[in-house]
């Protein structure tokens, strides 16, 4: 197997966890402001269980996204999906940077510490080698400047 392919499953799952889960989280609570109106919405049957506070919260949040044009909701997702990769890239230089001291966060692959695996990667660095997974794994493409 080359090492190309050798961290494939790796790859997958760290861009699953930290960017396309969250992103389709984000997709899916804002999927009712761009299918309905604001009139819509408002005669739609509310929970007398739900906490109020959490209601405000989740107009305000459907107003906000139902106002907007299709294009400001476009940069909007380029922007949430920029604000992900930018946490992930952060956290795994992080990891990276902090390999060799004490105070460094732990992967493991196939029972190999990260330290061990991480000059293998095509990119150079474990965080280097984010942007080729997301590229390559993603269910939303590349990366979003």
């Amino acid at each position: 197997m080359s090492i190309q392919n050798k961290y494939n499953e790796f790859g997958k799952k760290i861009v699953e966890k930290l960017r396309d889960e969250n992103y389709k989280s984000y997709l899916k609570q804002n999927k009712l402001p761009r299918e309905i109106s604001l009139e819509e919405y408002y005669k739609l049957p509310r929970n007398n269980e739900y906490d109020p506070s959490l209601q405000k919260i989740d107009d305000e949040r459907f107003e906000f996204i139902n106002s907007l044009s299709n294009k400001q909701k476009a940069q909007l997702d380029k922007l949430i999906l920029k604000t992900l990769d930018e946490s992930a890239y952060n956290l795994l230089r992080t990891i990276e940077e902090d390999f060799f001291t004490k105070k460094s966060i732990g992967l493991t692959y196939e029972g190999k510490s990260l330290e061990e695996i991480y000059g293998e990667f095509l990119s150079g660095s474990f965080f280097g080698e984010y942007f080729l997974w997301i590229g390559k794994f993603s269910g939303y493409g590349g990366y979003q400047y």
